[in-house]
Formats: structure tokens, C-alpha cells, sequence
């Protein structure tokens, strides 16, 4: 029998499953919107809105309220050792 998960934090495979589900893409990079980014990181798109203010992430953002990330530099930030504190 499959263990189901009864809690409201996505598993790592349904946001795999989400990133690989991006159609935006650029030079082969995929490039996720700020949500996506924040399911992602398994935080809130507001910590992602502090942590490119902050410089420590980098965004595009096209127009005013439009903002993208390119998974590469969410995986760089990653791995720079991020930590999400409050």
C-alpha cells in the first residue's frame, strides 16, 4: 500500500514534476515564475522577493510585476549555503 502525504508541503518529486513542466525556457535554461520559485525553495514567494532585494538572488524582471527566475541561479543560491532565517 503507498504511503500518502498528509501534509501541505509538496514533495520533492511533485516540484520536479512542476519545474519540468515549465514551458518558459531560455538557451536551454529554465526559467520559473516567482511562485514556482518559491514552491521550489519550499518557502514563499515574499522570501523570494527579500532575497533578490537583497542581492543575494538573482531575478529578471521584465516589467513592473512580472519576475523570473532561472533555475540555475536558484540552484547557485542553493548552493552558495542559503539558509531561509528569520
Amino acid at each position: 500500500m503507498a504511503k500518502t502525504n498528509n501534509n501541505k508541503t509538496p514533495s520533492a518529486e511533485a516540484v520536479q514534476n512542476s519545474v519540468a513542466q515549465t514551458p518558459l525556457s531560455f538557451n536551454g535554461a529554465a526559467i520559473l515564475s516567482k511562485q514556482q520559485a518559491a514552491e521550489y525553495l519550499q518557502t514563499t514567494p515574499r522570501y523570494i522577493e527579500r532575497m533578490v532585494a537583497s542581492g543575494r538572488l538573482r531575478a529578471l524582471k521584465p516589467t513592473g510585476k512580472l519576475w523570473r527566475v532561472r533555475l540555475v541561479d536558484l540552484n547557485a543560491f542553493l548552493d552558495s549555503g542559503a539558509s531561509i532565517a528569520a
